[in-house]
C-alpha cells in the first residue's frame, strides 16, 4: 500500500428516508471557506464539538463520558469516541475541536462505534443536515462511516480513501417530533474526524447531484502530459503504484474477492496474489521486473519480494506480528535497479522507515517528527530516497540523500506526500490543497500540478527515468488508473 496519504471521497448505499428522497452532495472547500456559521436554528447541540473541555458537569474533577450534547453508543468503550483534537475545518482557530472517530475491536476484528444525538424536529418539516469528515486511513481497504438519521442509513461511504475536510449535505423530511441524528464508523487502521455538524430547517429539497470537482486555485502550473486511463475488468478500484522504464505498471485492484496485484504489459494484464494471502499489495517494480509489495494473512501483514513467479518473504527483522492486529505493520514500498528496497515498519515506539540492501536491513526517521512517523516511499539507482512524514503541523514530504534530509511542501498545500523519484532527480507524490487531493512533479526546486482531466481527486504514485508517470484518479464513481506522458511524445 503506498500510504498516507490518499485523499478524496467516496459516497454509496444512499438510500430513502421517510416519505421523501434523501439527497446527498459533497463539496471540498477553501480553507478561506472553512469555517461556516452556524445558524440560529441549528437543531444540534454542540455540532462544533468545542462546548467544553470534557469535564464532567456534575464533577468538574472528573471527565466526561460524553461528549456535551452527544450520546456514545457504545457504552462499555466510551474512549473510542470522546477523543477531541485541533485538527478541524476551522483550521484550529479560536480553540476550535474536531471529535475523532477511532477504532474498536471485537473478537473477530474491526466493529462499528457510534455517536449519535437527539433533535426536536416537527413532522413534515423539511431539514437540511450536513458536516465535514476527515479520514486518515492511508490504505482504504476496510473502512465504513455511515449516517442514520430517525434510525434510518441515509448513506454509507465505504473504503474512504485519506481526505482532508470534505462537506456532505443531506436534506430529509421528519416523521416525528423527536428525530435521532447518529453517524457510525468502523476501522482497521486509523481514524475519522467528524465537525460542524448541522440541522437546520429548508423550504425545499435540493437537485440530486454531486457537485463537480473545482479548480486548483494554486497558482503552481499544470505539467503538460497527455493521459491515458485504465482499468483492470470487472474490478472495484483499480490503484497504479510504479512504472519502470520498459513501461511496464504495477499495482492492485481491488474485487468482491479482496485485494488482488497485477501487472500492466501493454494493453495486457497479468493478475497474482502471494500464496493462500487474504489481501495482496503490488507497490513497486525495477526494470528486471523485480515486484515488491506487502500481503495480509492470518491477521498479520508481511512484506514479500516476487521474482518471476516465485515470492520470498522480506519481513524486516524483530518486528513484532502482535502490531499487524490492528495495524498494517510493515510494507516494502520501491525497488531500485541494484534490488535495493524502501518501506516502512511499525514498532512500540512509532514508524519508521527502512532500506534493505543485500541482507542488510537500515532503519531511520525524519529528524523532525515529532509523532515518531515516517514511511519512505520511493528509491532512486543512486539511493535517494523519498516519502513523507507528520509533525505538529501535520505530513510534509522528505528527499533522503544517505544521512541528510531535506524536507518540503507543495507550496500552499495542506499536507505533501512524496510517492517516487527517478534517477533524474524528479520526484511525484499528491497533495491537498483544502479543496482536493492533486498530483505533483518536484524537478529541482520547481513545482507543477498534475490532474487527470475532470477528476475529482487525483494520486501520483510512480515516475521512470522517461518521466513517464502513474497513479491512480476519482472520478465521482471509483478509483481507475492512468498513464501521463509529456507532449509530444
Amino acid at each position: 500500500m503506498k500510504l498516507s496519504q490518499k485523499l478524496g471521497f467516496a459516497i454509496s448505499g444512499i438510500t430513502s428516508v421517510f416519505m421523501s428522497t434523501v439527497v446527498v452532495t459533497n463539496t471540498h472547500i477553501l480553507k478561506a471557506q472553512a469555517t461556516p456559521k452556524q445558524p440560529t436554528e441549528n437543531l444540534v447541540v454542540n455540532g462544533t464539538f468545542a462546548a467544553d473541555p470534557l469535564l464532567s458537569p456534575y464533577d468538574r474533577t472528573r471527565n466526561n463520558p460524553f461528549i456535551s450534547g452527544w450520546f456514545n453508543s457504545i457504552g462499555g468503550d466510551i474512549a473510542s469516541n470522546i477523543f477531541l483534537e485541533n485538527y478541524t475545518v476551522d483550521n484550529a482557530e479560536n480553540y476550535s475541536l474536531s471529535v475523532r472517530l477511532a477504532p474498536r475491536y471485537d473478537d473477530n476484528g474491526p466493529t462499528f462505534t457510534y455517536i449519535s444525538q437527539k433533535l426536536k424536529t416537527i413532522p413534515g418539516q423539511k431539514y437540511e443536515l450536513s458536516y465535514y469528515l476527515a479520514n486518515t486511513d492511508d490504505d482504504p481497504n476496510e473502512n465504513i462511516f455511515q449516517t442514520y438519521v430517525g434510525g434510518k442509513l441515509i448513506d454509507q461511504k465505504v473504503n474512504v480513501p485519506f481526505q482532508g475536510f470534505t462537506k456532505y449535505t443531506y436534506y430529509f423530511v421528519a416523521k416525528s417530533q423527536t428525530t435521532e441524528l447518529k453517524f457510525a464508523s468502523k476501522q482497521r487502521f486509523y481514524w475519522y474526524n467528524l465537525d460542524n455538524v448541522s440541522v437546520v430547517p429548508v423550504n425545499k429539497l435540493s437537485k440530486n447531484e454531486i457537485s463537480k470537482p473545482e479548480p486548483c486555485p494554486s497558482s503552481i502550473p499544470a505539467a503538460k502530459l497527455v493521459f491515458t486511463t485504465f482499468e483492470i475488468p470487472n474490478s472495484i478500484t483499480t490503484e497504479p503504484q510504479s512504472i519502470n522504464d520498459k513501461g511496464d505498471i504495477i499495482g492492485y485492484f481491488r474485487t468482491s474477492e479482496g485485494d488482488r496485484g497485477f501487472l500492466k504489459q501493454g494493453a495486457s494484464f497479468t493478475t497474482f496474489n502471494y500464496p493462500n494471502a487474504l489481501l495482496t499489495y503490488a507497490n513497486g517494480i525495477n526494470n528486471q521486473g523485480d515486484v515488491v509489495g506487502s500481503y495480509y494473512q492470518n491477521t498479520v501483514y508481511h512484506a514479500f519480494l516476487k521474482k518471476g513467479n516465485s515470492f520470498t518473504d522480506v519481513d524486516v527483522p524483530g518486528v513484532d506480528p502482535a502490531f499487524a492486529q490492528f495495524f498494517s505493520n510493515q510494507s516494502a514500498r520501491d525497488i531500485n535497479n541494484q534490488g535495493h528496497f524502501v518501506g516502512f515498519f511499525r514498532d512500540n515506539t512509532g514508524t519508521h522507515g527502512f532500506l534493505k540492501k543485500g541482507n542488510t536491513y537500515s532503519s531511520f526517521d525524519n529528524p523532525n517528527t515529532t509523532y515518531q512517523y515516517t514511511i519512505a516511499n520511493g528509491i532512486n539507482d543512486w539511493g535517494n530516497i523519498v516519502g513523507f512524514f507528520q509533525d505538529a503541523k501535520g505530513y510534509h514530504a522528505f528527499l533522503k540523500r544517505g544521512r541528510y534530509f531535506t524536507n518540503f511542501d507543495v507550496p500552499g498545500a495542506n499536507f505533501t506526500h512524496a510517492s517516487s523519484i527517478n534517477n533524474q532527480g524528479d520526484i511525484v507524490g499528491f497533495f491537498y490543497d483544502g479543496i482536493a487531493n492533486r498530483g505533483f512533479l518536484k524537478q529541482g526546486n520547481s513545482f507543477s500540478v498534475i490532474n487527470v482531466p475532470g477528476a475529482y481527486s487525483t494520486y501520483v504514485y510512480g515516475i521512470n527515468n522517461q518521466g513517464d508517470i502513474v497513479g491512480f484518479f476519482y472520478d465521482g464513481t471509483k478509483r481507475r488508473g492512468f498513464i501521463a506522458r509529456k507532449k509530444g511524445w
